[in-house]
């Protein structure tokens, strides 16, 4: 690359970063339970909040009374609403929804976007979907259209973006900020009109497939410690980033490794943690506030190129959450859980990997790029650094 090119990229970087940083917050939610937008859908608009979810395709919205929503869509009060005759259904790991696939107009009030007409699944039944008091009515997938269901023909709202606006492929940025103890978290979720290339201003890791946003995981440390276990494991089936999945999420041998590693760093420092607690199985608290500095960053290396990595490195607070306490004791005011997860599906790297960074979801080079946040947890980024594979 001639400096000419470089330095043009470069402020192309900056740019954007600049942009990001600046724009206002139109990302909200609770703790644990994503971050949503708002969007308007049909003629005339009804208003809903959507979970901002990188692990699928879909578009989907409430178009039936369930207890834990308090608003749907209604298709006949829609005069732009057509319905494609087509059943639909979505699986996820802990829940699923089905219903019709029909087609309508949308925009985000807060994005600066044109109208677009993209598929709609009207959801009208699910299981553990909907979470209650999430505040948000339905999802907004933007991953690739290979796993939109029924089909790849479903038009997403992202595709039906790009096609409306005949750029090069649609790419966005998301801030995601977490939040100050018990209080809503924010963000910031953008569209970016111009492919930006890679530049010492961003860290970027290619994405491998397109369908979910997959990438390779090189290697987990726990403070020092390498949990020294092949590449194969960590990436099996896949490794994908995923702003639907609260958690980190590891496959069972690995989340095991990392436990033992954790439990023998803090062990040493006589911390007492429950084996109830590593499982998810239930929250710990305490009279006090954690003492953090008596438990280690947890690292994750990511594949830059072919023979390099870069490393992000999390702090205790990313993987470690302070959660609300309904406990009457007074005493017991500061609860905790544990943020990485067993999986059987695959690596899923989720908001506990996205909050303290800008991260951006670059399709037209086909990679995914970081950089340090201004708000969230304090992450570090390290690299790139040459690979012994």
């Amino acid at each position: 690359m001639d400096v000419k090119h470089w330095i043009s990229s470069l402020f192309l970087w900056l740019l954007m970063l600049c942009c990001l940083e600046a724009k206002s917050t139109n990302l909200m939610g609770k703790p644990g339970e994503g971050y949503y937008i708002e969007v308007a859908i049909g003629s005339p608009p009804q208003v809903f909040n959507v979970l901002v979810d990188t692990g699928s395709t879909n578009f989907a919205i409430a178009a039936a009374p369930n207890p834990n929503i308090e608003t749907f869509f209604i298709a006949s009060n829609s005069s732009s609403y057509v319905s494609l005759d087509k059943k639909v259904s979505v699986l996820y790991t802990q829940g699923f929804w089905d219903g019709e696939l029909g087609s309508d107009v949308m925009y985000f009030p807060s994005l600066s976007e044109p109208i677009v007409r993209c598929d709609i699944a009207a959801i009208h039944s699910s299981h553990n979907f909907y979470m209650n008091g999430s505040r948000w009515q339905g999802i907004l997938g933007l991953a690739y259209p290979v796993i939109a269901r029924p089909d790849h023909s479903v038009l997403s709202w992202l595709e039906a973006l790009q096609r409306i606006k005949g750029t090069t492929p649609a790419s966005f940025a998301l801030k995601l900020c977490g939040a100050e103890g018990e209080d809503d978290h924010t963000g910031v979720l953008q569209i970016l009109d111009k492919p930006y290339e890679t530049t010492k201003v961003f860290l970027t890791s290619p994405i491998i497939r397109e369908w979910f946003y997959e990438l390779v995981l090189f290697d987990i440390n726990v403070g020092n410690e390498s949990v020294d276990l092949p590449c194969q494991m960590l990436n099996t089936d896949k490794t994908i980033l995923d702003s639907g999945t609260t958690s980190l999420r590891l496959p069972t041998q690995v989340f095991l490794k990392v436990v033992k590693l954790l439990n023998s760093s803090i062990n040493q420092l006589n911390v007492p943690m429950s084996e109830d607690f590593w499982l998810q199985q239930k929250m710990l608290c305490w009279k006090d506030s954690l003492d953090w500095s008596k438990f280690p960053n947890v690292s994750l290396s990511l594949m830059h190129s072919d023979f390099s990595y870069f490393v992000l490195d999390f702090p205790p607070q990313s993987y470690i959450r302070k959660v609300t306490d309904n406990s009457e004791d007074e005493e017991l005011r500061n609860c905790y859980k544990f943020s990485i997860e067993s999986s059987n599906t695959g690596t899923v790297l989720g908001v506990v990997v996205m909050e303290g960074l800008n991260v951006v979801f670059n399709r037209s080079n086909k990679t995914v790029g970081f950089s340090k946040s201004d708000c969230g947890p304090d992450v570090d980024l390290r690299g790139p650094f040459l690979s012994k594979i």
